[in-house]
């Protein structure tokens, strides 16, 4: 199955999408792609500029571009951003060619880790109430989060032990 397929990791921000795909790779030796790192790549600039100069809608588009062409390929991880969920050609290649583990993390959580020192910023996040921002965004992406294979919660737990979750699921031995 994973040789055909590819591994993706979607949920909201905060979830640990990077920092469990990272540790992911290193447990499987499977390569990881984060898609945000490969937006800022192609416009040479980090998202929260992206969003600023460019506008989120080319930031959705170079998006979905680079989801699809990773997704040509197979056995690998792929960190998705909090948004890619949001057009329906997205969640569509990512049922096709993906095993999506959804990291699900609570308003509370997402709080906490917004003000960790060293978080990046959110583009979405700038000059907003985030006590009404992050449940409405996570009421309207929810939905689409769970039309994942698997859900894996993440409040209170490691990145170790969440990503030790996934390969138990996945049944993968090295």
């Amino acid at each position: 199955m994973l040789l055909s397929k590819n591994i993706a990791l979607v949920g909201f921000m905060t979830a640990g999408k990077t920092q469990v795909g990272e540790r992911l790779s290193v447990r499987t030796g499977l390569p990881f792609r984060d898609v945000d790192r490969l937006v800022e790549e192609v416009a040479k600039a980090p998202v929260q500029r992206i969003f600023e100069t460019l506008g989120e809608p080319w930031f959705r588009q170079i998006e979905s571009r680079i989801l699809s062409e990773l997704c040509a390929g197979s056995g690998q991880i792929i960190g998705c951003g909090g948004g890619t969920i949001l057009r329906p050609e997205n969640r569509a290649v990512l049922r096709d060619r993906c095993v999506t583990f959804w990291l699900r993390v609570s308003v509370a959580y997402v709080r906490t880790r917004l003000e960790e020192p060293g978080t990046p910023q959110r583009p979405l996040m700038a000059g907003r109430d985030l006590d009404l921002l992050i449940p409405e965004l996570l009421r309207q992406r929810e939905p689409l989060y769970d039309e994942a294979d698997e859900v894996i919660e993440t409040d209170g737990r490691t990145v170790d032990d969440v990503a030790e979750e996934i390969v138990a699921r996945l049944g993968f031995t090295t």
